[in-house]
């Protein structure tokens, strides 16, 4: 009887479903935008940054999108912590009205022919707004899947909505495709690029689908009804007392690497292809559509394992997977447009592997800190550690690639991927084992 009690808790019901869902597809509509960037930049560089030699004017253009990651942390520290007070919805409501708000407002945006400098400004302030209202939204969107779900589905629940990443991409790369046909040639640089933008209106899905169809997270809730709910959870999330610094630091640094590979590989294949590779945008699209597949099932798959090995390990194996990996872009920066086929199952094994391992850090950032501050410490760590692993790729690898020419591209993805690697294995190395934590927080509430 008590076996058939543990299966029965141990199954996925509606709820359960709903709430992973949620924290995937927001998520999903969270990272379009940073996918449009990938795709569009190497064609829209100039119309922002006219009269610069081209490396120069793609690394200015990427350095202005990346100014929504400095942001981030912002929003993470100042609006995440609503979902430790009122509730892990109201973030993720409150949160995408905002986004979809500056999404959209960039397909308006006028370029340096019409309004000279004023243009990559504008673009700059939207970026800003946009930054802010993303990094509120993950202290709801991230934790809701994992808090919901029994432990056995932790695992690859988290690394699921890691891999909301491969969907995004799956959604913005099928959006490029359709603004490339819609707009040919040269009607692309007039008109093509602002249709990206508009697939920002895309989150307006999410806010009927949280409000209505999903319920709270069942830890949130049960805080809530044991009394211990905080008022100041960045004041408790802070302090001596609560003993989370050293942690926060450990947490830190694993988001730091895997944040930083996510960019470094599939958030720079646009650009790497056309720059590098030289690849038509039909071909490109072609790439980035089946590598957003590959990208889905690296982290699930991270994500289970872990589950049945631990969060600490998986992390480690996937760190050292990276290191031999990372030589594959010097291989690839060699290839000419006509190696289409080995460019295609490069670019997809790339996809797959680089954040294998990164399928525990949904999922372990819940894991490390408890529920009463867990928005503010999962929002602040997850928006801090993607900015600077951000830094790493988007305006890292372009700066060096302008200053020393366009051919060190691969030599600079190779290192940056390395060090990055080396930082996570280092990190989990003094990284305890966080595995059964939230379950033994549901105990604690008598769930």
């Amino acid at each position: 009887r008590q076996i058939l009690l543990m299966a029965t808790t141990q199954r996925l019901t509606a709820d359960h479903i709903k709430a992973l869902m949620a924290t995937f597809w927001t998520w999903t509509f969270d990272l379009y935008d940073l996918f449009i960037l990938s795709l569009i930049a190497p064609y829209i560089a100039e119309l922002f940054f006219a009269h610069m030699p081209y490396a120069v004017a793609l690394a200015a253009t990427m350095a202005a999108y990346f100014t929504s990651f400095i942001v981030r942390p912002i929003g993470a520290i100042t609006f995440s912590p609503l979902g430790d007070k009122i509730g892990r919805k109201k973030v993720i409501t409150y949160g995408v009205i905002g986004l979809v708000i500056f999404e959209t407002s960039q397909a308006a945006l006028p370029t340096a022919a019409q309004v000279g400098i004023l243009a990559p400004i504008l673009l700059i302030l939207l970026r800003l707004g946009l930054g802010y209202f993303v990094g509120a939204i993950v202290g709801g969107s991230h934790l809701i899947g994992p808090e919901s779900v029994p432990e056995r589905h932790r695992g690859w629940v988290g690394g699921f909505g890691f891999s909301a990443a491969g969907m995004a991409y799956l959604i913005a790369s099928a959006w490029f495709l359709l603004s490339v046909y819609v707009a040919p040639g040269p009607a692309y640089l007039e008109y093509g690029w602002r249709i990206m933008f508009l697939g920002g209106l895309l989150p307006l899905i999410i806010l009927f689908y949280v409000n209505y169809i999903v319920p709270e997270s069942p830890i949130y809730t049960g805080l809530k009804r044991a009394g211990q709910v905080t008022k100041t959870p960045v004041k408790d999330f802070f302090s001596r007392r609560s003993g989370l610094l050293k942690l926060f630091i450990i947490a830190l640094l694993v988001t730091v690497s895997w944040g930083g590979l996510y960019y470094v590989t599939i958030g720079l294949y646009p650009t790497f292809l056309a720059v590098i590779n030289k690849l038509p945008k039909p071909e490109i699209g072609t790439i980035m559509l089946l590598s957003s597949v590959a990208m889905i099932i690296g982290p699930t798959l991270g994500g289970e394992i872990s589950q049945h090995i631990g969060r600490r390990l998986m992390s480690i194996i996937g760190s050292i997977i990276v290191i031999p990996l990372s030589f594959l872009y010097l291989h690839l920066g060699s290839l000419p447009p006509s190696a289409f086929s080995i460019i295609l199952a490069e670019t997809v094994l790339i996809a797959l592997l680089a954040d294998f391992g990164g399928g525990i850090l949904m999922t372990y950032l819940n894991e490390v800190y408890p529920g009463r501050v867990r928005s503010t410490g999962v929002s602040f760590t997850w928006n801090t550690g993607f900015a600077i692993g951000a830094a790493s790729a988007i305006v890292g690898i372009p700066t060096l690639t302008a200053i020393y020419g366009i051919k060190t591209f691969p030599i600079w993805e190779t290192t940056i991927m390395i060090i990055l690697a080396i930082i996570g294995l280092i990190a989990m190395i003094f990284s305890p084992e966080t595995r059964g934590n939230i379950e033994k927080e549901r105990q604690a509430l008598g769930m």
